[in-house]
């Protein structure tokens, strides 16, 4: 998957600042594009577990789906941080997971990004596979 450093680049100041809860957004592109060109935060609405646990705010959803199309953006996926762990999918994020879209995890341990790897499910629910991160 094609993603803009710009974005990945606000991916990574997200998860800085939100360090040491996990964060999450949006991945967004031109329509038709496949190519990721921002980022779009998201509120973390899980107060039981936020730092090892996300779930996007459904009108943060809404409202960032709805700028996308009004733009001719396309939601290409998801993003969100691992606190101090690896940026590899967990078991939670599999069972949460739809085939199809992005997702893009961040590594930030002790309040610094120390790696960004990209997965699709391969089904709803997981296995994942990897997806390559090509910056353009």
């Amino acid at each position: 998957m094609r993603v803009s450093p710009a974005a990945l680049d606000a991916i990574k100041q997200h998860a800085e600042e939100g360090y040491p809860h996990e964060i999450c957004g949006l991945l967004l592109g031109p329509r038709g594009s496949g190519r990721v060109t921002e980022a779009a935060r998201a509120r973390n609405t899980n107060v039981d577990r936020p730092n090892d646990r996300y779930e996007i705010d459904p009108s943060d959803m809404l409202r960032i789906q709805r700028a996308a199309d009004d733009n001719g953006l396309d939601v290409l996926g998801y993003y969100h941080s691992h606190p101090d762990h690896p940026a590899r999918p967990s078991r939670t994020d599999a069972d949460a997971a739809w085939a199809g879209p992005l997702y893009l995890i961040v590594s930030c341990e002790r309040g610094k990004v120390v790696d960004a790897n990209a997965f699709i499910a391969q089904e709803d629910r997981g296995p994942f596979r990897d997806e390559p991160l090509e910056l353009a």
